[in-house]
């Protein structure tokens, strides 16, 4: 079976509660549901979590739960250790092992149910071991150092600075569709590996909400995109 993860634990320390913060006047964690709901490869949709009221909200919005382990859910806790534990609680109550398995993160708000269903059928058709969404980025030319004085060390020629369309595209990771095979997750350990393929995202797809002005950026973001398109002038 094919099942989605989505780890959402109680804590938070920039954004109280954050997996519940609203956005749109939703739940945060309530957007990944849907997008992950609406995705018809997905067998299972899981909600990790050690949080009551977390666990109601998922329940509300047509998840499942996994109880997380508190030893699973400080500050400090891996992912991998969190997708074990989903898989291995799944695996026992159904009785069938999981083949694909999908970390969905709720500080991705903004990626649809058809980013989902894109990397998993690049998972099928290209035989990969895992898909990992990124997001195109530039800026990273410009990275330097800044010494204990202040001063900025770059790492570039500031006498030969290209024109940003003219940089080298590097991706980063967005955080918003990981897919791994069992193997990958179970045996590996890692989310990342083997045969690795990028699912690549726009950037207003790409948000990852970490602190309260992430949450103004998509709030934003979703209000353009439930406008209505004004038509052209004849």
């Amino acid at each position: 079976m094919i099942v989605a993860v989505i780890p959402a634990r109680g804590g938070s320390t920039r954004i109280p509660h954050k997996n519940l913060a609203l956005l749109g006047g939703e739940p945060l964690v309530v957007h990944t549901i849907r997008a992950a709901l609406a995705v018809p490869a997905l067998d299972r949709v899981v909600v990790s979590t050690d949080d009551d009221a977390i666990v109601a909200v998922a329940v509300a919005a047509g998840a499942e739960v996994v109880r997380r382990p508190a030893e699973l859910c400080t500050s400090t806790a891996p992912t991998e250790p969190v997708l074990q534990h989903a898989v291995q609680e799944l695996e026992q109550r159904e009785g069938r092992a999981v083949t694909l398995l999908v970390l969905l993160q709720p500080t991705s708000p903004l990626r649809g149910g058809d980013r989902i269903e894109q990397a998993i059928a690049m998972m099928r058709e290209q035989g990969a071991d895992s898909v990992v969404s990124v997001v195109e980025d530039r800026h990273y030319w410009f990275l330097g150092t800044v010494d204990e004085g202040g001063a900025f060390r770059p790492g570039y020629d500031p006498g030969a600075r290209p024109r940003t369309q003219d940089i080298p595209p590097r991706y980063s990771e967005n955080g918003a569709v990981y897919v791994m095979t069992r193997a990958q997750i179970m045996d590996r350990g890692c989310r990342m590996g083997g045969k690795l393929l990028a699912l690549v995202m726009g950037g207003d797809e790409s948000v990852d909400v970490d602190e309260p002005a992430d949450l103004a950026v998509c709030e934003a973001l979703l209000r353009v995109r439930s406008s209505p398109v004004c038509p052209s002038p004849p």
